[in-house]
């Protein structure tokens, strides 16, 4: 198992407006919150503390509906994602309490909009550090001639919350403080789990490294999707860049 925390996390300002319900930053509407966004952007880079933990384990289509992760965990699963697959990358990752803490205080304080859009804030560093990790794994596969398929998350189409637990088991959330309740949900709430099929000729591969809409299984269905606002995300090419330059610290711990 290995842990990485991320400090280089932008804070990108037209995303913040798209997490907030306006998908035009430059429009005269979210122009006048743009005091807010900004303050709260800078509050939220202080508060943030992106952590991850994450491991390579093998996996195999084991049934109809059904991949067998780690040799010995069954769980149900879109298996043409899986096909061509010999192992998964599995991942907890957090953006921390503190945040979540300041934004609890300001509702609690009545200053709902400094709370909605510091809550946005939250929500747009934890898909940042998801680029981020999506990018170092990406470069970790390639460079061994091997291909990475789609982001899954427990709980969406793909595969079922209670897929939560296991991911739980094989790696110790503990480590970068992110505990799972008996409703299968994490706490602190700016968490996430992910999965990532790794192979030599998947049936669903990805390449990307941009955690775009275009390259998300969910994008049907997601409330906040770029394609439904006509508006897509630019690949940041600044992420190999930040890879490469060892802008994040990285410590393996043995499980």
């Amino acid at each position: 198992m290995q842990r990485i925390e991320w400090n280089n996390l932008k804070l990108d300002i037209s995303e913040i407006y798209r997490r907030i319900g306006m998908p035009d930053a430059d429009s005269k509407r979210s122009q006048n919150f743009q005091p807010v966004v900004e303050q709260m952007r800078l509050k939220a880079l202080e508060l943030v503390e992106a952590r991850c933990i994450y491991a390579y384990v093998p996996v195999e289509v084991s049934g109809a509906g059904e991949i067998l992760l780690a040799n010995q965990y069954p769980v149900s699963a879109a298996t043409s994602f899986f096909e061509g697959a010999h192992e998964v990358l599995i991942a907890i990752q957090s953006i921390g309490f503190r945040l979540e803490e300041e934004g609890i205080r300001l509702f609690e304080q009545g200053e709902m909009l400094e709370g909605m859009v510091l809550d946005g804030c939250g929500t747009v560093a934890l898909d940042e550090a998801l680029e981020l990790l999506r990018g170092m794994v990406v470069k970790q596969v390639t460079e061994r001639g091997l291909q990475t398929g789609y982001n899954l998350c427990p709980g969406g189409f793909q595969i079922p919350l209670e897929a939560q637990k296991i991911l739980f088991t094989l790696l110790d959330g503990a480590e970068i403080g992110v505990t799972l309740g008996d409703a299968l949900l994490m706490s602190p709430i700016k968490s996430h789990t992910l999965v990532i099929p790794v192979g030599e000729k998947l049936t669903k591969p990805n390449l990307s490294c941009a955690i775009t809409c275009e390259m998300c299984v969910e994008q049907q269905n997601c409330a906040h999707s770029r394609l439904k606002f006509g508006k897509a995300k630019p690949l940041d090419k600044t992420i190999s860049t930040i890879l490469s330059s060892g802008e994040y610290r990285r410590a393996t711990h043995p499980k």
